[in-house]
């Protein structure tokens, strides 16, 4: 807890600390007053889990991080629950053109479900994706987005830019992780790497922001949601996320 204090234990006595002093998988938690942010009425306790982590994420990068104006062209790779999100900020933001990246073609098929125009499935040729790209968006995309924090996306977020493009890191690496790129193409041309932690979110501003926005129909939250399980279903879970498959699982207490 912020006061350094631990409200859980083992058996044994030893404390047991959640992840952001919060945590999410038990019956019940214990939290700082400032993490319990009144929503409007109607939203559904699933699509407000989303939007305390994810949603905030994706959504904050693109409209908070990037200021990504109306009609630029924007590319999301990765099309976890945070990069669908972005792909919803995008729509959000009036963005032209969204192209969708992912392996997973059925994840593609959400994408255009939440705002994308355009689905690319990638493979091992990062060469052949940036090519595919760049015809899809006239050279490039004003936006990148990385949404899954792996080296070979990260750099293929920078190497894809035009002229005056910014590669936006969402995702997060291993700590010890290191990228490159080409430091000349990268000044010539005016390119820009934003790192966005948590899409900037203020939670008492945005929480309830991006929830009346789901309200009104404009972000489509609860597509994500491709499955509600119990907490004795947590593995299985895991499991589904290891292999790609599946979008976010919810957790529901009956």
């Amino acid at each position: 807890m912020p006061d350094g204090a631990t409200v859980l234990a083992t058996h044994d006595g030893e404390p047991v600390l959640s992840y952001c002093g919060i945590g999410t998988m038990a019956g019940a938690a214990v939290v700082p007053m400032a993490a319990a942010i009144a929503l409007p009425d109607g939203v559904d306790p699933a699509v407000a889990a989303l939007i305390g982590c994810c949603v905030s994420t994706g959504v904050g990068a693109v409209l908070k991080t990037a200021e990504v104006p109306a009609g630029a062209s924007v590319a999301v790779i990765g099309l976890g629950g945070v990069g669908l999100s972005c792909v919803m900020g995008a729509a959000l933001a009036g963005a032209s053109r969204i192209v969708a990246i992912d392996r997973v073609e059925a994840k593609l098929a959400v994408a255009h479900s939440v705002g994308a125009t355009d689905g690319l499935l990638a493979t091992d040729d990062r060469a052949a994706t940036i090519e595919a790209l760049r015809d899809l968006t006239d050279g490039g995309p004003d936006f990148a987005f990385e949404a899954i924090g792996r080296v070979p996306t990260v750099e293929l977020a920078i190497e894809c830019l035009p002229v005056g493009g910014t590669a936006v890191l969402v995702g997060m690496t291993p700590a010890a992780d290191r990228a490159s790129f080409a430091v000349y193409p990268l000044v010539d041309g005016s390119r820009r790497i934003l790192g966005s932690n948590y899409g900037f979110a203020d939670p008492a501003t945005d929480f309830p922001r991006y929830a009346a926005l789901h309200l009104a129909g404009r972000l489509p939250i609860d597509r994500l949601i491709d499955r509600r399980i119990a907490l004795d279903d947590l593995e299985p879970a895991f499991d589904r996320l290891r292999s790609g498959e599946g979008l976010r699982q919810v957790i529901v207490f009956d």
